[in-house]
């Protein structure tokens, strides 16, 4: 690869921004990688600042899935609640039993939210766990 702006120069790098290739003239090293010296600097400093800040509420996602978690493990049980208690309330009724039909969306909400609520904070498949680290080994 050559320097976008030296033509024959061989390129160190690319900058983190416009991707252009830079001899050692042109690149600004930055905490976060390479940068145009005079043109992108104060982008490639906001895309590392982005990266980071994304870094440090990672852990607060993970804890706000697992609170989801437990509003859709909560829904299931009153749902299913709900859902039993409707139709065994309307079997009961000496006249209109269809009543207990009613139950059955009840049921299937209570089937739908505990199949939500068991995907909801599953931890990442260990393959997406061995791209993710690959791809910041490369990135280094």
């Amino acid at each position: 690869m050559e320097c976008f702006y030296h033509a024959g120069a061989t390129a160190v790098g690319s900058c983190r921004a416009c991707l252009k290739g830079l001899c050692r003239s042109c690149a600004t090293e930055l905490d976060g990688g390479l940068a145009c010296a005079d043109r992108c600097e104060s982008m490639v400093r906001a895309v590392v600042a982005t990266i980071q800040q994304s870094a440090r509420y990672q852990g607060v996602s993970a804890g706000l899935l697992r609170s989801a978690r437990g509003l859709w493990l909560g829904l299931t049980g009153v749902a299913a609640l709900v859902g039993l208690f409707v139709i065994v309330w309307g079997l009961s009724l000496p006249t209109f039993r269809e009543i207990a039909l009613l139950g059955i969306p009840f049921l299937a909400l209570a089937f739908l939210s505990a199949r939500l609520a068991r995907s909801v904070g599953r931890p990442p498949a260990p393959d997406a766990v061995v791209h993710e680290s690959a791809g910041r080994a490369n990135s280094a």
